[in-house]
């Protein structure tokens, strides 16, 4: 079979940017689609989203800086924010999403965390690869469930 240099050069290369992404993930990253985790409203917040809803959002803009917000919807999200959990570095960053599955009567709050380290396909094509990371969520996770209420299970 004669193959183009071009494609010679990507049988090549394309191994190589395997090994070379891969390796350079922090250990608490995970390539997974992250999951929801619910954290049970304390008592003094069960059915009362106003107050539940605002001590949501201060407790995320203590640390974070909120990109979308929506109140009516029960839904926030944070922005990127760059070098979380043990990646400590600008090409890993992460942010945090929290809905309210029942704004009128809320038990409980869902949290979910995203990271994306950032491989390099190319010098010009870049590639920010989707997961979370372990550390990072356990921390959020705590963080929220101290200043909301308690650990539900998991559905």
């Amino acid at each position: 079979m004669n193959l183009s240099p071009r494609v010679k050069a990507s049988l090549v290369v394309a191994p190589l940017l395997v090994l070379l992404t891969t390796g350079c993930a922090p250990k608490t990253f995970v390539r997974s689609a992250p999951g929801w985790k619910t954290i049970g409203l304390r008592q003094e917040l069960i059915y009362n989203y106003d107050e539940a809803w605002q001590k949501t959002v201060d407790s995320i803009a203590q640390n974070w800086e909120i990109e979308m917000l929506d109140k009516d919807s029960g839904y926030l999200r944070t922005a990127w924010v760059y070098g979380i959990g043990t990646g400590r570095q600008i090409k890993y960053r992460g942010r945090i999403t929290v809905k309210y599955p029942e704004i009128k009567m809320p038990e409980k709050v869902e949290v979910k965390t995203s990271a994306e380290w950032w491989a390099y396909g190319s010098p010009y094509a870049p590639i920010w690869v989707k997961g979370y990371d372990s550390s990072f969520q356990r921390d959020v996770f705590t963080e929220l469930s101290e200043r909301l209420g308690h650990t539900a299970p998991v559905e």
